[in-house]
C-alpha cells in the first residue's frame, strides 16, 4: 500500500507539473523543527540554515525546481506545533498556502522535533513522554493531511547534544536518554503509516563524534555544552536530510 500511495503521489506531481507551465518537475518541501532547523546562532541563517542548504542539494541531486519553506522556531516542541495551540502550526499553515500558490505538486514535510521535548524542564510541555510525543506528531500529521491530502512525511531523527546541556532549559543525561528513546517512536509511526517515512538516523552519531568541529561551544550552567550545529555543521546536517529526502522522492518516481 505504501508503494501504491507513492506512485499516486508522484503521478500527482507529474500531472501538477504539466498543468503548471511555470514549472517542469517540482519538489515542494516544508521543514518543521526547532532552533536547529531555524539556524540558531548563525550570522545569516537565511542563507546557512539546514533547510536552505538541504533544498539546494535536493534540487541539484534530482535536477528539479524546489520550493521550500523553513518553519523551524527556536525552543519549539511537538506541543508548540499542535494545531489547537495556534502557535507554531500557524507557520505551517502559512507555508502550505504559499507553496500551493506556486505549485500543484505534492508537498513533502521534513520534520525534526524532539530536542526540546526531551528537556527535563524549560520548553513548553517538557519533558514529553514517548506516548505524548507520538500523539503530538500524529495530531500534527493528521491536520496536515486534511490540508494536503497528497502530503508525504519524513521524520528525521533529532541530532546529538552533549549530556551536560543546560541553558535556560535543562537537558542533561536524562534528557539525552529521553531523546534517544524517541527514535523508536519515529520508527513506529513510519511503520504504521503509509505516507510517513523514516528519514535520517545517522547524523546523531556523526555530531556526537564531531561536535567540537561542527557545533557551537556554548556556555551553560553545567559548563560548555554543544547543542546547535554551526554553519559548517548545518551543511553536514543538510546533506543527511537531503539524502533522506531524495531517497523518498526516488521511491515515488
Amino acid at each position: 500500500m505504501k508503494k501504491l500511495l507513492s506512485v499516486l503521489a508522484m503521478v500527482c506531481l507529474v500531472l501538477g507539473a504539466s498543468a503548471q507551465p511555470r514549472k517542469a518537475r517540482t519538489c515542494n518541501l516544508i521543514f518543521i523543527g526547532n532552533s536547529i532547523t531555524e539556524g540558531a546562532l548563525h550570522a545569516n541563517k537565511k542563507k546557512t540554515a539546514p533547510p536552505v542548504v538541504a533544498a539546494n542539494l535536493v534540487g541539484n541531486m534530482l535536477s528539479m525546481d524546489v520550493h521550500y519553506r523553513n518553519c523551524g522556531r527556536s525552543g519549539a516542541t511537538t506541543v508548540d506545533f499542535l494545531p489547537e495551540q495556534k502557535r507554531d502550526f500557524v507557520r505551517v499553515e502559512k507555508a502550505i498556502e504559499e507553496i500551493k500558490a506556486l505549485s500543484y505538486a505534492p508537498i513533502l514535510f521534513s520534520i525534526m522535533l524532539g530536542t526540546n521535548d526531551s528537556a527535563n524542564f524549560g520548553p513548553n510541555g517538557s519533558p514529553v513522554s514517548n506516548e505524548d510525543y507520538k500523539k503530538n506528531l500524529m495530531t500534527m500529521i493528521g491536520r496536515i493531511r486534511e490540508l494536503c491530502p497528497n502530503a508525504i512525511f519524513i521524520l528525521q531523527r533529532p541530532i546529538w547534544y552533549s549530556p551536560n546541556t543546560h541553558n535556560a532549559a535543562q537537558y542533561l543525561v536524562a534528557g539525552q536518554k529521553r531523546m534517544v528513546a524517541y527514535t523508536d517512536v519515529l520508527i513506529e509511526i513510519a511503520n504504521e503509516n503509509e505516507d510517513v517515512y523514516l528519514g535520517d538516523r545517522d547524523a546523531f552519531d556523526y555530531f556526537g563524534a564531531k561536535h567540537r568541529k561542527y557545533m557551537f561551544a556554548e556556555d551553560g550552567k553545567a559548563g560548555t555544552f554543544y547543542l546547535h550545529p554551526n554553519e559548517a555543521g548545518a551543511r553536514k546536517l543538510a546533506r543527511y536530510w537531503a539524502q533522506a529526502i531524495v531517497k523518498v522522492v526516488k521511491k515515488n518516481l
